[in-house]
């Protein structure tokens, strides 16, 4: 696929791929080659909360050179707007969340939106004007916000492309020995959260996984489930894990169904989640947070938003009460317990069809969380029983 690319300039390219297929890693070798290869101007675009642990790892393998530059769409449209100099190629990285032209989110991101940019609709659409060959990472299952590219900005900007898929799972290890393999698990996660939606036809699902994975009750299993004490179970089975292999980067994500402010993560006497005599609070930090030097970095619990394009060793996620079941079996949104304002519509644009996407924002979510670890899941249900009778029905698992 990389010779392909180096061979057709002109040819741009969607790379679509679940979680823990490689995108970020046929993303880093295609850059490599051209680098080595070529003297093309290329631009790669990532998250602003991997930016600077992007750099650093271009660095260490010595990819840093002037004809490349690592940086958000934002400063990237906007750096061609002081200085128009067209890019070669532009490889972006999670394209499924580049923003849209939305009043609701970080002003930011609408500044770009000026001089030939003035009357696009979308980050992809300014980008599309300053790279000469254009590289997109995508995954459908990821979106999370309202002010993200919807499904159907991003179908219509890349009709012409030529779509390519991923389907070898890297992230994700199956236990040596077991019937199962790292695939019936992702499928399964798939179908637990999306098979009303309407969307497994847009990945690579295949319903033919082997339930076994979610059935596995040994110690050494890759998934499993706490239905007593979520937080206290979750912390139990990492911290039993950090003590055979303190090499191991294990940490507790969670939906987001505790309310958090900006100027939390400054404090750390102020925490979210509590449980009998258990506190902990969220992430103090989005960017670069697997490495913060926080004392408490390892005890803290993650949000979606410090662990998108990170792997992790074992990991335990809080499934919250913002996921709810209706009277057929199909899961849906509830605002009421979902604790992140730029994660819903305004009450101005609330319509069915946003309400379904609103839905899909939040399995979205949960999907990322359930799919960082490499090694190990379990999962706790946050005051969300509910949740964990329509997974043992869901993957037949009693």
């Amino acid at each position: 696929m990389i010779q392909e690319i180096i061979d057709n300039p002109n040819k741009n390219y969607v790379i679509n791929g679940d979680a823990g297929t490689g995108k970020t890693v046929l993303l880093t070798h295609t850059v490599a080659r051209l680098l080595t290869e070529t003297t093309k101007r290329i631009a790669i675009v990532v998250q602003p909360n991997w930016e600077k642990t992007a750099k650093e790892i271009f660095k260490v393998y010595g990819l840093n050179n002037s004809h490349l530059s690592i940086l958000t769409s934002t400063k990237l449209i906007n750096g061609y707007i002081k200085t128009p100099n067209k890019f070669d190629v532009i490889i972006v990285d999670e394209s499924h969340k580049m923003s849209r032209k939305y009043s609701k989110q970080h002003p930011n991101f609408n500044t770009v939106y000026q001089e030939n940019f003035i009357d696009c609709l979308h980050h992809l659409e300014c980008i599309q004007k300053i790279g000469k060959q254009i590289i997109l990472m995508y995954d459908v299952l990821k979106v999370i916000r309202p002010a993200n590219i919807t499904r159907e900005q991003f179908a219509e900007a890349t009709k012409d492309y030529e779509y390519k898929y991923l389907t070898t799972q890297f992230r994700i290890q199956a236990p040596k020995g077991k019937s199962y393999t790292s695939d019936d698990y992702i499928n399964g996660i798939k179908y637990l959260l999306y098979k009303d939606t309407g969307l497994l036809d847009k990945t690579s699902f295949n319903p033919n996984f082997d339930r076994d994975v979610f059935r596995d009750n040994s110690e050494d299993a890759y998934f499993g489930y706490f239905k007593e004490k979520p937080l206290k179970n979750l912390i139990d089975w990492i911290e039993d894990n950090r003590n055979y292999n303190p090499d191991h980067i294990n940490r507790i994500l969670g939906g987001l169904v505790e309310k958090w402010k900006q100027n939390d993560g400054k404090d750390s006497s102020i925490t979210h989640w509590h449980e009998d005599d258990i506190k902990r609070r969220w992430n103090s930090t989005q960017e670069n947070w697997i490495n913060s030097k926080e004392m408490d970095t390892e005890d803290q619990i993650g949000s979606v938003f410090a662990v998108q394009g990170i792997d992790l060793n074992k990991v335990g996620v809080l499934i919250g009460n913002d996921l709810q079941v209706d009277e057929e079996g199909k899961l849906y949104a509830e605002e009421s317990n979902f604790h992140n304002v730029n994660g819903m519509f305004p009450q101005k644009d609330k319509t069915p069809e946003t309400y379904f996407e609103f839905t899909l924002f939040v399995l979205n979510i949960y999907y990322v969380l359930l799919t960082r670890g490499i090694d190990g899941i379990r999962s706790g249900f946050w005051k969300n029983k509910e949740f964990m009778k329509h997974l043992e029905n869901t993957l037949e698992i009693k």
